[in-house]
């Protein structure tokens, strides 16, 4: 591992050069996700040190009442902004290693933790126009709280609602934190070109999440399964 006064530098202007969106094929999904694979084989020691950090700061920031969750959701973009200029460095045959998660902390830091900002009010929002007192019960682990009559298919359908509205922050988020860190544009100026990116795209994330879906609910069934699982011990 690099030591942290070699973080990757300052990003060149004539280097990332930013361009208006281009329309992909829904055939180069394929081509994302060899690519995704290539990357992965190329370093995986880098990439699992990145996992593994990442996964322990979320678990530790879990245990923490509120302080933790809010710190979380501020710090969510930096790393991933980080991974992302890590991915395009590797993609330009230079070397990727788990320092990458750590440079949103040295490139445009208060944008990025802005971007969270952004997210969580907004995401905050949505869910609670759509759920009302029910997902301040969740926030707040009080399911006491929840009324007498709770309608369960209600809540299925709010649930339904407030995911197609969440659906175009998620497209103005996909491709912000790489905008801030490369190209060091606006909060909102990153925002609204990459939901640009993404509308122009509909048809090829569509079938890439599709394809995604899968994959990530079944390692959040393992890690849940690792999770929940009795220890030795406790089967004796």
């Amino acid at each position: 591992m690099q030591s942290s006064s070699s973080l990757p530098s300052s990003p060149k202007r004539e280097e990332y050069r930013l361009v208006f969106p281009k329309v992909c094929k829904t055939k180069d999904v394929i081509s994302w996700l060899r690519e995704g694979k290539l990357h992965f084989k190329r370093y995986p020691g880098a990439w699992v040190t990145c996992i593994l950090i990442w996964f322990v700061f979320s678990l530790l920031m879990s245990v923490i009442p509120i302080v933790g969750q809010l710190a979380g959701g501020l710090l969510n973009y930096v790393f991933i902004a980080g991974l992302m200029l890590g991915c395009y460095e590797s993609a330009a045959d230079k070397p990727f290693t788990s320092q990458y998660m750590f440079a949103g902390f040295k490139h445009n830091l208060s944008k990025l933790v802005g971007l969270g900002v952004v997210s969580m009010l907004v995401s905050g929002l949505i869910m609670w126009i759509t759920l009302g007192d029910t997902y301040m019960a969740m926030l707040t682990e009080n399911m006491e709280a929840l009324p007498a009559d709770f309608d369960v298919n209600n809540l299925a359908i709010s649930v339904l609602i407030a995911t197609l509205l969440l659906i175009p922050l998620m497209m103005a988020l996909w491709f912000a934190p790489v905008l801030i860190i490369r190209h060091d544009l606006s909060i909102f100026a990153a925002l609204r070109l990459s939901f640009v990116a993404c509308f122009l795209n509909t048809l090829p994330f569509f079938m890439y999440g599709l394809i995604l879906l899968p994959m990530f609910l079944f390692g959040m069934f393992t890690l849940c399964l690792l999770y929940t699982s009795p220890s030795p011990r406790d089967r004796g």
